[in-house]
């Protein structure tokens, strides 16, 4: 039997691809290594899941090699080449260092690495042991429901994240005759060399050595070998597998590039990896989800908090929005030339949420959010997309936006390798619209959400509506205080249209996709206008403006907020009015049988007329009108007028 060791892979007569070139396969991202490993690993696990498992176990464990270990550890990196003249050792400086430092990523209730140990073999449905150890952008063989990597080349935030880009794989799955079966297998990505007059590929992999390729460690030798090591694993019929990052790179994230950048301690890196992971993660983490990801994180055997969705304000309210999606609801977002829809839209209005966790940040989210998380099939996040902030520093809004299935690969083509945007510069024709209109249906839905147009927060306190009571109190006799009166109510129209009708269900998250109807949109022309842009408003028409603080009044009896608001020409007018309260309940959230403000209507000051409802049609020259709005004690109030011509 070959003894372990390291064989180096020769570059063959055909060519082939350097170490260096497997790396840069990435590109350039934005996001720090850590939030990448996070990312690609958490999807590889959730592509890899088993049918009829609710639960997909996800851990992230930095530890130090313990003492009883380390021996074991040195010898395998004391050992060359067994093909080449690397006998003094690739990894010098891990056998001289006091203590080894590893992140191992693991994931249970997944099917496992099974499938051919070599990729020249013949044709079979189980494929993953090629496709992640050996090949490189491979994706025969993937399941159907791996909808999220679409590239292959996601394992190499694994080897970027570790300082002598070496990576440890241990797997277990179930072959085609039912029977449990191990794999254990080193796998480094170091630079291309000479040997004598050979060249190598600077790919290496520690195993059984043969004369043109290297085998795994199989079963009992693996299980054996992992033991040695120290790596955790696995108990009963558990399938599944645990990649070991050896010597990861724990650069602080928050500090500029620098010749010697200052590292996180491993209590520091492990809650950056938790809020990584809560923040890339939180869709498929909801545990009232049919099939949900658990995730675990450990810094030398310490547990580290993760935040979800039932301890942190901000993730609750993007799980709210996230809820109203799959319950089949929000507002289906369109293209109006071609025709076709493009996807789910849902909000929440958020008050005194804050996010101010470090992997956050890097997310582009801080303080109030006022963001739309991007989602396609895999549900994982995509990116945060930025609105305009509102006016109140403590206001924000959050959304989710949910491709349709029928689009998934169109905008899955438009995503770098590192799977963090939407590019239609990607794409060509119909395909290019559609991405592209998606960003500018976006940016009028977060116009919309912030009131960019013009808005106004005003604070209903009780002094406020006393004072009001005092110097006309014998008007506030009738009503004596009981609350808000029934007013009309219009909707409001836009690039959205109602959801009407359930057409079909989707498996893993539960969400109802519903049919929709509407008129065409404008400003989706193929090669029309650039992206992530707004819709151009009619030549020499002005936006409503603002033109006073609101003051307090009473109409019949009823105390009511005046706002003053100037029409520049012929414009149709909305007005809305949305209760932010101290604790992050927003309108649709109010407490049962609690008072809410509505937009009574509007007076024109010229003919003393009022017209009730939220709608307001001017055909004339500029004129000054006033928006009038209930008013209720005690709660925060936004106060938005955008004009639709």
């Amino acid at each position: 039997m070959n003894k372990p060791g390291w064989y180096a892979q020769p570059f063959r007569a055909d060519g082939g691809i350097t170490a260096s070139g497997l790396l840069s396969q990435l590109g350039r991202p934005s996001l720090s290594r850590l939030t990448l490993l996070v990312r690609e690993a958490a999807q590889n696990s959730w592509d890899a899941r088993l049918p009829g498992h609710p639960v997909v176990p996800f851990r992230l464990d930095l530890s130090t090699v313990g003492p009883g270990h380390v021996a074991a550890w040195r010898r395998m990196f004391s050992l060359g080449s067994s093909s080449t003249g690397f006998r003094n050792g690739m990894f010098h400086r891990l056998t001289q260092t006091a203590a080894i430092r590893y992140l191992a990523v693991s994931d249970r209730g997944t099917w496992g690495l099974a499938g051919p140990t070599r990729s020249d073999a013949g044709k079979t449905e189980r494929r993953e042991w090629a496709r992640f150890v050996l090949n490189s952008g491979d994706r025969e063989g993937a399941s159907a429901s791996s909808s999220g990597g679409t590239y292959g080349y996601g394992k190499s935030a694994l080897f970027q994240l570790s300082k002598v880009g070496c990576v440890l794989v241990y797997t277990r799955f179930e072959d085609d005759g039912g029977r449990l079966r191990s794999r254990f297998i080193g796998v480094a990505i170091r630079e291309a060399f000479w040997d004598g007059d050979s060249r190598y590929t600077g790919r290496h992999w520690w195993g059984l050595p043969e004369e043109e390729h290297c085998e795994p460690l199989l079963d009992a030798q693996a299980d054996a070998i992992a033991r040695e090591l120290g790596i955790p694993g696995f108990h009963g019929e558990e399938t599944g597998t645990t990649l070991v990052v050896v010597d990861p790179d724990l650069t602080d994230p928050s500090l500029p590039d620098s010749d010697t950048p200052e590292e996180l301690s491993m209590r520091d890196a492990g809650a950056f990896l938790a809020d990584a992971a809560a923040w890339n993660l939180w869709p498929i983490m909801l545990t009232d989800r049919a099939v949900h990801m658990t995730v675990r994180v450990t810094a030398n055997g310490v547990d580290i908090t993760v935040p979800d969705a039932e301890s942190d304000a901000a993730l609750a309210f993007f799980a709210s929005a996230y809820r109203t999606l799959a319950e089949g609801s929000g507002q289906m977002l369109a293209c109006g030339k071609p025709r076709k829809d493009l996807g789910l839209f849902a909000h929440q209005y958020t008050y005194g949420a804050s996010v101010s966790s470090l992997a956050a940040r890097e997310l582009g989210l801080e303080g109030a959010p006022h963001h739309v998380c991007l989602l396609r099939g895999p549900e994982l996040v995509v990116r945060y997309h930025p609105g305009p902030q509102r006016s109140n520093a403590d206001a924000g809004y959050v959304a989710v936006f949910k491709v349709t299935d029928e689009l998934d690969q169109t905008f899955a083509r438009a995503e770098p390798p590192t799977h963090d945007g939407w590019e239609y510069q990607q794409l060509h024709g119909r395909e290019a619209t559609f991405v592209r209109t998606a960003g500018r249906r976006l940016k009028e839905q977060c116009d919309r959400l912030s009131g960019a147009q013009a808005r106004r927060a005003v604070k209903v306190g009780a002094y406020a509506l006393g004072s009001v009571a005092q110097r006309l109190g014998h008007l506030l006799a009738g009503p004596g205080g009981a609350g808000t009166a029934v007013l009309p109510f219009s909707p409001l129209p836009g690039t959205s249209r109602t959801i009407t009708a359930p057409v079909n269900q989707d498996a893993s998250s539960g969400a109802t996709t519903r049919s929709v109807s509407s008129g065409p949109l404008p400003g989706d022309e193929e090669g029309g206008g650039g992206s992530w842009e707004p819709a151009v408003r009619r030549r020499g028409t002005r936006r409503p403006t603002l033109t006073s603080e609101p003051y307090f009044e009473v109409i019949d009896g009823l105390p009511v907020i005046v706002q003053r608001v100037r029409l520049h020409g012929p414009d149709r007018v909305e007005g809305s009015v949305r209760v932010m309260t101290g604790d992050g309940g927003t309108e649709g959230q109010t407490p049962t049988g609690a008072p809410q403000p509505e937009v009574y209507g509007w007076r024109i000051p010229a003919d003393g007329r009022t017209v009730t409802g939220e709608v307001l049609y001017h055909s004339g020259d500029a004129v000054d009108v006033e928006m009038i709005v209930t008013a209720v004690a005690d709660v925060l109030i936004d106060i938005n007028v955008v004009g639709r011509s």
